[in-house]
């Protein structure tokens, strides 16, 4: 297989090849970044700014291919991408399709959203992607963004650093194993076909940074309590749990590599308390039992180790050389037993999302969500903008228990809590808040 160019192919690197291995016809894991705008959104224009950037970023308009060993990614051509919104968000997508890339641009009245299965790239990678396609649709209805704005230039070709498989370009083989990650409290609910629950809290920025700096922890520090604390509260039998509460909290490997990829670079940690060590856990027992935790975690030094060992594994000569359809199912066993059973939910913090100033002038707010999985019933997201923190909790169930636990231990802690069903029409729909 050759590298991304003349030929049009690009092989897929290790969290790819994981995402695409462990699907399903109900889930291929699809995330979502999308923008709410102070003007109602024109389909022509935003249609052009798709065509303009479409060669600009090549590795977002591709399509899923089979090889006999392994899977690729195929550049695609010509296909409209662009449509009103009309259905839940982040439905599962046809991998395979050979007429349409794995890419939706969607827009409903104000809001701008584009959607991809994580296979393509991570949450840094697609905001990269969205900021730029915002700005260009902007131009385009007369906007002027000065020079150095922190975008990518839309008449430059793209980088080989862009379309990296940076998991294997960083690698460096370490001795031993992972450590096993023994399993989690599951939190499960009934998962409905082609549904998708969200909730959308903002808080202000400043109120989440003072009640963090109270605790003398992070501000992802201070959240993950939160989370475990809500899980803990939401679940009656939690207490007598011989089973960790454990939260998955992604960690962008970009900031200990010198890295420009735009593909996923992503590894996890899963942190967490044990429920039977003590009686009637408060908020404030799992803040120290946690303190101290997540940072010697995710040093450089733990993190190159966690690279090289993950890397070393899925390189396994034995599995080079077995077919992709006996392959798949050692990925998805693999992924079940390692991925899935270690935490009890997903909560990942993708910071502060830098617009340009004119840019930021015309976003009322930003959102990221991912689409509901038959593995987990809730995954969480918290990004920031210049003025507030938005948390969005997505999952393919009508429960709201934890997001009620979560929010509202945020207000008992005095911070100031506004809570929405944000996707347009949700409140209309079988299952609405």
């Amino acid at each position: 297989m050759t590298e991304y160019g003349a030929s049009g192919y690009l092989p897929l690197e290790m969290a790819g090849n994981t995402f695409l291995s462990t699907r399903t016809r109900k889930w291929n894991y699809v995330i979502r970044m999308g923008y709410l705008l102070k003007e109602d959104i024109d389909p022509e224009r935003l249609r052009r700014a798709v065509e303009d950037i479409h060669t600009r970023f090549p590795s977002f308009f591709v399509g899923a291919r089979r090889g006999f060993f392994r899977y690729y990614l195929e550049c695609m051509n010509g296909a409209d991408v662009v449509h009103m919104e009309t259905e839940y968000p982040c439905l599962p997508f046809d991998l395979f399709s050979r007429t349409v890339p794995i890419i939706r641009v969607l827009y409903d009245r104000r809001r701008l959203s584009v959607e991809i299965p994580h296979l393509v790239a991570d949450g840094k990678a697609l905001t990269v992607f969205t900021r730029a396609l915002l700005a260009h649709y902007l131009e385009l209805g007369g906007l002027e963004i000065p020079p150095g704005s922190g975008l990518p230039d839309l008449r430059e070709p793209p980088s080989a650093g862009e379309l990296s498989d940076d998991y294997r370009r960083c690698y460096t083989k370490m001795p031993g194993k992972i450590p096993k990650d023994g399993a989690a409290r599951q939190y499960r609910r009934p998962y409905i076909k082609n549904y998708l629950k969200v909730i959308h809290g903002t808080v202000p920025l400043a109120d989440i940074l003072t009640a963090a700096k109270a605790r003398d922890v992070t501000v992802t520090e201070y959240l993950m309590c939160v989370y475990l604390y809500a899980f803990y509260r939401a679940d009656p039998d939690a207490p007598h749990s011989c089973k960790p509460i454990k939260a998955r909290i992604p960690v962008d490997m970009r900031q200990f590599y010198p890295s420009g990829t735009l593909r996923n670079f992503t590894l996890y940690r899963n942190l967490g308390f044990e429920p039977r060590m003590k009686e009637n856990w408060g908020f404030d027992d799992i803040v120290e039992a946690m303190r101290g935790k997540l940072k010697p975690s995710v040093t450089p030094e733990a993190m190159r180790e966690l690279l090289g060992q993950t890397v070393t594994m899925a390189g396994n000569p034995f599995l080079r050389v077995i077919p992709i359809g006996l392959k798949r199912w050692f990925f998805k066993l693999g992924y079940i037993l390692t991925g899935e059973k270690p935490m009890t939910g997903v909560l990942s913090n993708l910071g502060r999302v830098a617009l340009p100033p004119c840019v930021a002038e015309r976003v009322e707010s930003v959102e990221f969500i991912m689409g509901g999985s038959i593995f987990k019933s809730l995954s969480t997201f918290v990004l920031s903008d210049s003025r507030f923190l938005h948390i969005y909790f997505s999952g393919a169930c009508s429960a709201t228990d934890v997001q009620r636990e979560f929010l509202r231990l945020l207000a008992e802690e005095g911070l100031r809590v506004r809570a929405e069903c944000n996707i347009p029409g949700e409140n209309e729909r079988e299952g609405g808040l």
